[in-house]
């Protein structure tokens, strides 16, 4: 039977990155910004249009990056429930309080209820959208709800993105990166850009990235003089040395993932009653996960469809499940119900997908979901 694995992480081969790391190796400078993050850097920005530092995750990219815009212990941070728990980690870790936001049908944040919530707490000091799964938020529309209580509270609101899944995305011809005070990316192995582990903080302000270098450094402007908070946020030689070459290799790997999403697509939706995340015509999604609905009338066989689908050689995830606010950590800020993620959350099934995967690997996946929904369909009507 053939077994299909979720992902399968794009990494250089050997000979690739060979003489570099024989280079680091051999002469002792691995970290403290060598020559490898420094060119690292510079290639990122110039692919995003940014300033960017690296970091060692993208969650500490978040925490840093919260920090620098001036975060404060206590102050409220917006974002969605529907997310990775170190969306809503790296919040407490900088000092701020979260407050769960509702999703819409594209998954990402809701402006609707983004302005429902700005308007019952005047204290938010951060509003940070999420790219979910590598499709950009509904950017437009949030700076818009955002600038509105901005003005409204005579006072600033920062927007921060979690782009974790999202580095080469576009909207609009603009690539992701570029959009708010600042976007964090991760460069962790399900990623399109993968450098093992990693992050990058990428910015249209300068000075927002100098205050991210040294806080990556202990907080020292020079001299082992620390003028900021900080920590040991620092990226090797060795894994810029493997981002680096996979930087040269983004624009055809996101190239190939869109042709075969569009294909796994159609597949799915012409074979199953399994439905996927609509990409809006002005967005270019990177396809970090891969993810579709379980109809409404088969939610409650969801966890049963999965076990059915690892039985036929096929991993899958419930990306997200349960969403943040329903995690035994942080009920204690869940103070109201999120309708669309909590019905959302207990529909999505994530799919094997990655940049190499087969025709016949994804016959394979239609061909078990199509079997699923036969079984769990005469299941229902027994």
């Amino acid at each position: 039977m053939m077994k299909v694995p979720l992902i399968k992480p794009d990494l250089p081969a050997f000979h690739e990155i060979e003489g570099p790391f024989r280079e680091v190796l051999e002469s002792g400078k691995i970290t403290n910004f060598g020559q490898f993050v420094t060119q690292f850097e510079a290639d990122a920005g110039a692919f995003l249009g940014t300033q960017v530092a690296t970091v060692s995750s993208g969650t500490l990219g978040l925490i840093l990056t919260l920090q620098a815009l001036g975060l404060e212990r206590g102050q409220k941070v917006i974002l969605p429930s529907f997310t990775f728990m170190a969306t809503a980690q790296a919040v407490l870790y900088a000092g701020g309080v979260p407050v769960f936001a509702d999703i819409g049908e594209d998954m990402t944040l809701s402006p609707t209820d983004l302005e429902t919530l700005l308007n019952r707490h005047e204290d938010v000091a951060v509003v940070l959208p999420v790219h979910m799964y590598g499709l950009p938020c509904q950017v437009g529309k949030i700076s818009q709800v955002v600038n509105e209580a901005a003005q409204r509270l005579g006072r600033s609101i920062a927007i921060l993105y979690d782009a974790a899944h999202a580095f080469g995305a576009e909207l609009g011809g603009q690539r992701v990166g570029s959009f708010g005070a600042a976007e964090v990316f991760s460069l962790s192995v399900t990623k399109l850009l993968v450098s093992v582990e990693g992050g990058l903080v990428s910015s249209r302000d300068p000075d927002l990235i100098r205050v991210i270098r040294r806080m990556r450094n202990y907080g020292i402007e020079q001299n082992y003089d620390a003028q900021w908070p900080g920590l040991n946020g620092k990226m090797s030689e060795l894994h810029a040395i493997i981002g680096l070459q996979n930087l040269r290799k983004v624009r055809e790997n996101l190239a190939v993932r869109t042709e075969k999403a569009a294909h796994y697509t159609r597949y799915i939706e012409d074979s199953t009653c399994f439905r996927t995340i609509p990409v809006p015509p002005e967005s270019t999604h990177t396809f970090k996960d891969f993810t579709v609905l379980v109809p409404p009338s088969m939610r409650k066989k969801r966890d049963a469809i999965i076990r059915f689908l690892s039985n036929m050689g096929v991993e899958t995830r419930a990306y997200f499940d349960p969403p943040v606010h329903r995690q035994s950590y942080f009920m204690r800020f869940a103070t109201r119900t999120l309708p669309t993620t909590e019905d959302y959350a207990r529909r999505v099934i994530t799919l094997p997908f990655f940049t190499s995967i087969s025709e016949a690997e994804m016959s394979r996946v239609v061909a078990a979901l199509a079997e699923a929904e036969r079984t769990f369909t005469q299941s229902l009507t027994a």
